[in-house]
């Protein structure tokens, strides 16, 4: 029976490389049907006085990685894990994949908290970080040692940093930003109009998103870093809405007056991409950024269309039914659009290839699910969702797995995620 010694905090060293992820055989999480990672959380051994905020950073990651949809999670005292020794042989009996163990100590206000991540398996540890972390930080560095759990045994990077930003309100609405979870919601802007459809660059910098302040839908850039500030770039008289970044930042895509068109990052040097009698809408770029979908009624009814990003080429995806809103994965591997299929009062979430193929259903009922947005790392789908009467953000995995809620207080729309 093989035992491993816990390092004390104090000597705690070694650090989780950003690449050590590949010293590991990885799960298969393209799979229509993935095998969860059994992972085992045990509380925070302290090194003196007990603090409340311990209990809360295991909290947090237990959260996370239950949200992540490719982990089994249990949490709790194992009597294979006691003091510093760690029985493998035991663990492995249990079912257990994986450990997560550390101890922590009290430093003035601070928490000093050191963390290991254990194979089973191989009886071996995978190595650990450090966290100095003010009470106000607690979640924060909860949510960091998740990415690194995510990447070291996945192969994803995670989503738990991220934070996300929604549309609030009814008529009137604002632009807010929270932790992915919910939590440390602020204000971002005091437009108290019809606002719709936030895209946030792929480097976390910058939002775009169309309001009626002015008089009618315009386009608004926003910078989130290093203060918030905004400014129209498009003009009135014209209806200019639903924008998205390139993958590079350095266009935008976006539908005018029932036309789809693409500028440079400022609203300037307009291009034409379609023209005809039909209403062409919600424009996505594939993740190369050499191909856009987007929402078309050409064909009689709306439908998900594809085309060059230069325009031409246009092909449809989808047919039967209302289909609208796609957006496409921002991940190469992945690489599927999402969209939302209405039916009568209902409206639900579905995936397809560029092609037109492997066409899934993710979300079912007879409520509205809307508006989705992919995770930066392009696995995981976040929504609007009125299943629970008021419309709040959910998550789920690609494939349709471990739908949870995110948010609680409801009239929350249009997610969009803002990696950091």
């Amino acid at each position: 029976m093989k035992r491993f010694f816990i390092i004390p905090l104090l000597f705690l060293s070694v650090l989780l490389s950003e690449n050590s992820y590949s010293q590991i055989v990885l799960p298969d999480v393209t799979s229509p049907i993935v095998q969860k990672i059994n992972i085992l959380i045990t509380p925070l051994q302290n090194l003196g006085p007990k603090n409340e905020n311990a209990v809360k950073f295991n909290d947090v990651l237990k959260k996370d990685l239950q949200n992540a949809a490719l982990f089994n999670v249990t949490s709790g005292a194992s009597s294979s894990v006691k003091g510093d020794t760690v029985n493998y042989q035991a663990l492995f009996e249990e079912g257990v994949d994986y450990v997560v163990g550390g101890q922590y100590k009290v430093e003035g206000q601070n928490l000093k908290i050191a963390l290991r991540v254990f194979d089973v398996r191989q009886e071996r540890p995978l190595g650990g970080r450090t966290y100095d972390a003010s009470p106000g930080k607690i979640r924060e560095a909860a949510h960091r040692f998740s990415n690194i759990v995510m990447k070291q045994l996945t192969g994803i990077d995670g989503f738990f940093t991220s934070r996300v930003v929604v549309v609030v309100g009814g008529r009137k609405r604002d632009l807010f930003i929270m932790d992915y979870d919910g939590f440390n919601s602020g204000q971002l802007s005091a437009h108290d109009a019809l606002v719709m459809s936030p895209n946030c660059s792929k480097d976390g910098r910058k939002l775009v998103y169309n309001s009626d302040k002015e008089w009618d839908q315009d386009l608004y850039v926003m910078d989130l870093i290093p203060r918030v500030r905004d400014s129209r770039i498009s003009s009135t008289f014209s209806l200019e809405q639903s924008a998205e970044w390139s993958p590079n930042g350095s266009k935008l895509v976006f539908s005018k007056n029932g036309d789809i068109y693409t500028s440079n990052a400022g609203g300037k040097n307009l291009k034409r991409l379609t023209k005809g009698y039909s209403i062409d809408v919600s424009p996505t770029w594939s993740p190369d950024g050499r191909q856009i979908a987007f929402t078309s009624d050409r064909s009689g009814g709306p439908q998900i269309y594809v085309m060059n990003a230069g325009g031409g080429n246009i092909r449809k995806i989808t047919s039967g039914g209302y289909n609208s809103d796609p957006s496409w994965s921002p991940n190469p591997k992945v690489n599927k659009i999402a969209y939302v299929n209405v039916s009568g009062s209902s409206a639900n979430i579905f995936t397809v290839n560029p092609d037109g193929s492997g066409t899934k259903q993710l979300t079912s009922g007879s409520r509205r699910n809307e508006t989705p947005s992919w995770t930066p790392d392009g696995h995981f789908i976040s929504f609007s969702s009125n299943r629970n009467v008021n419309s709040d953000i959910y998550l789920m995995y690609f494939n349709g797995e471990n739908q949870v809620k995110l948010t609680k207080g409801g009239a929350k729309r249009f997610p969009t995620w803002c990696k950091r």
